[in-house]
């Protein structure tokens, strides 16, 4: 064929067979040009800035009806204002970017005065192993991407999300975090500084396959830490567990103790190779293929790459292998002990560890309850300066034989009886992730805002301070489309 004939016989064949549109996330899509409201879609993280101002939400777009996922934020005052059963606040909403699906649990980290480092929201894409970093405007609350944006059209953050799975560390050392889940953020010292460094952490909830030997799989799980000046930079990568320690499990929940400079994890996931999905091996909890341990792994980020994890088994003890949520409390100023909170599921239980603060002595399990509904996510609620008691915990749950779409509950626990002193019910339907708006002193609620992940809204909670089983919902906030 003469080359004219096949240049036009090409144009012709890609006019025939367009690509595949991409379906963007509300407000900037599905249809560009005519893009539907902004609502909530399978929310997950939520954070409130230091000065209370604003309200930071992250959409997980968990049952792929778009391409990506988006981050909104909202002037929190309107938020408080408002009461009963809302529909998705329109006007409340000042910011939106394009993220990636599947996030988890959201932390806000900088510094919102200086700017050094910017104020920025940071979550997981677990299905691409991406880190999304949204910078939150603490005078104006736009939300804007960190790093390389979008060459042109609407703010997608994808585009300078770093790969934590196969990115090199400043070390060399490969990142080598899949699925990642759990994010802190704190100040590390690397090895050879004389300095902090500001850092954000992710640690993986799948393991990573480094062999497979007579059918079996081989894994190893890890921590990265990135600067929080620049987010794409990796600083190191440091191992969890590996085939020689901890049979080869990953976590998920993970909180960072800045008095020890540790991170702590939890919760147990196993690859097997019995079933796969997509030419993938599974992922599985530990609970269901008989394992007896609950493992505490203690990170110390300051040893960089040659961190070596301290394990500690709490599964005889506490039953279960399943801990669903981390929280770390205040420190004993007698004992100088540490507290760390966790729930677990099968059995379903709030338990209290106490940490020391020299690192040769391990965690003590002081107190294991037992609670009646199945528990997500843990949250140390803040009191206001001059409010004086013991911790005061609020756990996400749901009734363990109710299936209604509003059956999610949020328990408040007694941290130091480790009884439950109070209890909301009919929240919506899966309940996640808790912030709370910054107290103030004389208040005498905490105001609470809780991610509806089943139900694609937020619920406001107000829990006396002195009185929790006065504790109510203040309003449900946006649904799911009919």
């Amino acid at each position: 064929m003469p080359r004219p004939g096949a240049v036009c016989a090409a144009l012709l064949c890609a006019c025939s067979f367009p690509s595949t549109p991409t379906l963007l996330p509300p407000p900037f899509g599905p249809d560009v040009l005519h893009p539907d409201a902004a609502r909530f879609f399978f929310p997950t993280g939520v954070v409130i800035d230091p000065s209370g101002s604003w309200v930071v939400v992250s959409n997980a777009n968990a049952d792929r009806l778009y391409d990506a996922g988006a981050m909104y934020s909202f002037r929190a005052a309107d938020i408080l204002a408002l009461s009963g059963n809302v529909p998705f606040p329109s006007k409340a909403r000042v910011g939106a970017v394009i993220t990636g699906n599947f996030t988890g649990p959201m932390v806000l980290a900088g510094d919102a005065s200086t700017g050094s480092p910017p104020l920025t929201a940071y979550t997981a894409s677990r299905d691409t192993n991406l880190l999304n970093s949204v910078a939150l405007d603490s005078a104006t609350g736009l939300l804007s991407c960190r790093g390389r944006a979008a060459s042109s059209g609407p703010p997608d953050c994808r585009a300078g999300s770093v790969d934590l799975n196969n990115a090199t560390a400043l070390d060399g050392t490969v990142a080598e975090v899949e699925g990642p889940f759990g994010v802190a953020a704190g100040a590390v010292r690397l090895p050879g500084a004389s300095s902090d460094t500001q850092v954000v952490m992710v640690t993986s909830l799948v393991p990573r396959i480094e062999d497979i030997q007579n059918g079996l799989p081989i894994t190893s799980s890890h921590v990265v830490a990135l600067d929080q000046a620049d987010p794409a930079r990796i600083l190191f990568s440091a191992t969890v567990t590996n085939r020689f320690t901890a049979n080869n499990v990953a976590g998920g929940p993970m909180v960072f103790d800045d008095r020890s400079r540790e991170a702590i994890v939890s919760g147990c996931f196993s690859r097997f190779a019995s079933a796969s999905a997509g030419g993938e091996l599974s992922t599985l909890k530990c609970g269901t293929i008989t394992t007896t341990q609950n493992l505490l792994r203690f990170v110390p980020m300051n040893a960089g790459s040659s961190a070596v994890s301290r394990l500690y088994d709490l599964g005889p003890q506490i039953h279960s292998t399943d801990t669903t949520g981390l929280a770390l409390g205040s420190v004993d100023a007698t004992t100088g002990l540490r507290r760390l909170y966790l729930v677990t599921r099968f059995p379903d239980t709030f338990a209290r560890v106490s940490i020391p603060a020299d690192p040769a002595f391990g965690p003590v399990l002081e107190l294991v309850t037992t609670i009646s509904s199945l528990p997500s996510q843990i949250f140390l609620i803040r009191r206001p300066a001059g409010n004086t008691g013991p911790d005061l915990l609020a756990v996400t749950a749901v009734a363990t034989f109710e299936t209604s779409t509003s059956a999610g509950k949020l328990l408040l626990i007694d941290g130091f009886q480790g009884t439950v002193v109070g209890q909301v019910d009919e929240i919506g339907d899966t309940p996640f992730f808790v912030a709370q708006f910054p107290p103030a002193a004389g208040d005498a609620n905490a105001n609470l805002v809780v991610t509806q992940f089943g139900s694609c809204g937020l619920t406001l909670i107000d829990v006396p301070y002195d009185n929790p089983a006065l504790a109510g919902v203040r309003a449900r906030i946006g649904s799911c489309p009919q």
